[in-house]
């Protein structure tokens, strides 16, 4: 492992392991939903009883109160966030930017499948670590 690579990037990277969305695809709970381009697939303060796979398309999350908004493309998860808070409300809008394609699992199984595939959270962490990086250096210019 060379010093530019992470722990997680590093175990991502070597693994022939299935990918997250892959791992919600065949989950038999889980629902293939389609939104056009402007859809609304869930409101801020709408009840967190789904995690959302993206298979193809973008969503953008934004909220009234946060200036800043998160955008994630095919291969990603979102709206797990929501399932760490005490209200289990989501705190964003999600938006389809382009034509959708997501699978959406309740939150039990979602939980069910961190138990039986814990390799589902290195690949959110790694995500989440290389969303802030993203941010920090974004924000250097502003300094």
């Amino acid at each position: 492992m060379t010093d530019k690579k992470g722990f997680f990037s590093y175990l991502l990277a070597t693994s022939t392991l299935p990918t997250p969305v892959e791992l919600f695809v065949v989950q038999q709970d889980g629902d293939l939903l389609t939104y056009p381009t402007g859809s609304v697939i869930f409101r801020s303060g709408d009840a967190a009883d789904f995690v959302y796979a993206l298979q193809r398309g973008m969503v953008e999350l934004s909220a009234e109160t946060d200036a800043g908004k998160l955008r994630y493309g095919a291969g990603e998860i979102f709206s797990y966030e929501d399932l760490a808070g005490s209200d289990l409300t989501h705190s964003h809008d999600a938006r389809a930017l382009t034509p959708v394609e997501v699978v959406r699992l309740p939150r039990a199984q979602f939980v069910e499948l961190i138990l039986r595939h814990p390799t589902i959270v290195l690949a959110l962490l790694e995500r989440q670590h290389s969303r802030l990086r993203e941010q920090r250096l974004e924000a250097r210019h502003y300094y």
